[in-house]
């Protein structure tokens, strides 16, 4: 199973304050109306149909396999790639994230083990998820009977932006990039990481090599780098190394606990959610 920032296996969440704070209550019973799983499964499930029709397509000289289920192909196969996976095209030959895909795919399919993605990951679950969301939430919208065959959900539309918000560790391969949704709960780390980007380049270093040079908490791991410098791809950089599940993968956020001035202790899961639930409260860690 990949590794997210939470345990994408848990939808019933009970948290500590939400029979007080009725607004939070609410946000809490939407999140336990998802399947998270089935939401990151889905989205690699489309991507890698979709990406392998089009490779069909391409090695046939540009004409639909006779066997293929498809009913319209794209006149720009580069434009179709860019537009439909604009995170993974920038840093990803379409070959190269049919490989991901077919990594990730199988990690999900891995209940032994553990698997710990990197930017380039991110970048094409970033893209898997968005895709099939919108597919998803415009069946709720016009057409629900067929929407329970994707199933992401308990009948409610998925928030895109909130689902990266609690999933995803940061928005490092987004560095320097705009996103199109507000995605706050990541914003402080990437607004802080490329201003030191900009101060290690105030002393006359060359912006590539100011990546280098970052200290904790915003040092860059390898793949990183790579990503960001647009370096050809190695495939040891798309591959995943499993490690048993112990089951204390998330300790960390389940059974430890921060201090919040206002509403006292809370375990990190906890606090976790008031920040992408009600992000006017701070929590101090």
């Amino acid at each position: 199973m990949l590794i997210f920032a939470k345990d994408i296996g848990k939808r019933d969440h009970k948290h500590a304050l939400e029979d007080k704070l009725p607004e939070l209550k609410q946000y809490m019973e939407y999140q336990r109306k998802l399947f998270p799983y089935t939401v990151v499964r889905a989205g690699l499930d489309l991507a890698y149909k979709e990406l392998d029709d089009i490779l069909d397509f391409v090695e046939n000289g540009y004409r639909p396999p006779q066997d293929s289920s498809r009913q319209e192909y794209p006149t720009d196969v580069n434009q179709w790639y860019k537009s439909r996976f604009p995170w993974s095209s920038a840093f990803l030959r379409m070959e190269d994230m049919h490989f991901a895909l077919v990594v990730l795919v199988k990690a999900m399919d891995s209940f032994g083990t553990h698997e710990q993605v990197n930017a380039y990951h991110w970048a094409v679950l970033y893209d898997s998820v968005h895709n099939i969301i919108q597919v998803y939430n415009d069946l709720v919208q016009n057409d629900p009977g067929n929407s329970r065959d994707i199933h992401l959900s308990n009948a409610v539309e998925v928030n895109f932006d909130d689902f990266i918000n609690n999933y995803w560790p940061d928005l490092d391969f987004m560095t320097f990039s705009q996103a199109d949704y507000p995605h706050a709960r990541h914003q402080e780390r990437k607004s802080l990481l490329e201003e030191e980007i900009k101060d290690v380049m105030s002393e006359g270093v060359e912006p590539l090599v100011a990546l280098e040079k970052l200290e904790p908490p915003f040092r860059l791991d390898g793949a990183t780098l790579k990503l960001l410098r647009r370096d050809p791809v190695e495939t040891r950089f798309l591959e995943l190394k499993g490690f048993p599940d112990t089951g204390n993968e998330f300790d960390s956020i389940y059974n430890e606990y921060v201090e919040d001035p206002q509403h006292g202790k809370l375990s990190v899961i906890d606090a976790e959610y008031i920040k992408t639930g009600l992000r006017p409260v701070e929590i101090e860690q």
